[in-house]
């Protein structure tokens, strides 16, 4: 319950700051950035209270999945981890909101950078947990393969922790490399981190058959 208003209160308290704000920024800022971190998107300022609303919308989800799993039971058992994961989602989601609104002010910063390295904390925050997660359907590595065998989570989760946390501290280092560079190397750690996992769920069910 205590985290529960933590989190509220951020939220609410970062909306409250876009509020004031709101009349400093130029009527359009910048929506999206190419690998090379420049801007090739741009829209109205309205616009800048979606980002804020949606850690919102992102934390109702999460609070409100559990309900509706027809494993609920299983939140019983990972909920300490399920709270850090959405915590650090929300987070990071008010982060990068944030560091949208600096640029769109016109300060000169490197927005891949910053977005890089909270992609990288997120990593080796839900490797930290994922090994916890138990058996449901809405977090966690979800393949057929996993969802179809309890053992075949198990394990799948437990390597995951591992690669999450690499993938982690590989997205860290790689968002001080030049933009171009950091983009190919980010992109390649995604995917590598995707089919290792989707694989090694597929072998860890066909040893549990």
């Amino acid at each position: 319950m205590k985290l529960s208003k933590t989190v509220i209160a951020l939220i609410l308290l970062s909306v409250i700051a876009t509020l004031f704000i709101y009349q400093s920024l130029p009527d359009t800022i910048p929506l999206h950035w190419n690998i090379k971190g420049e801007v090739d998107n741009t829209g109205g300022k309205n616009f800048v209270f979606v980002t804020a609303l949606l850690p919102l919308a992102l934390y109702l989800l999460m609070k409100f999945a559990p309900k509706i799993d027809p494993k609920k039971a299983s939140y019983d058992k990972h909920m300490g981890s399920y709270q850090i994961i959405t915590i650090s989602v929300v987070l990071m989601m008010i982060g990068i909101h944030w560091v949208s609104i600096v640029a769109a002010m016109g300060y000169n910063i490197d927005v891949g950078m910053f977005v890089k390295i909270g992609v990288g904390l997120l990593f080796i925050v839900l490797g930290n947990v994922m090994p916890k997660l138990r058996h449901n359907y809405f977090v966690g590595i979800r393949t057929p393969w996993t969802l179809a065998n309890e053992d075949s989570w198990r394990k799948t989760h437990r390597f995951g922790g591992y690669a999450f946390v690499l993938a982690g501290l590989a997205f860290f280092v790689s968002a001080f490399f030049h933009s171009a560079v950091s983009a190919y190397i980010s992109f390649g750690i995604t995917i590598a981190l995707l089919i290792s996992t989707f694989v090694y769920s597929y072998v860890a069910f066909k040893k549990a058959a």
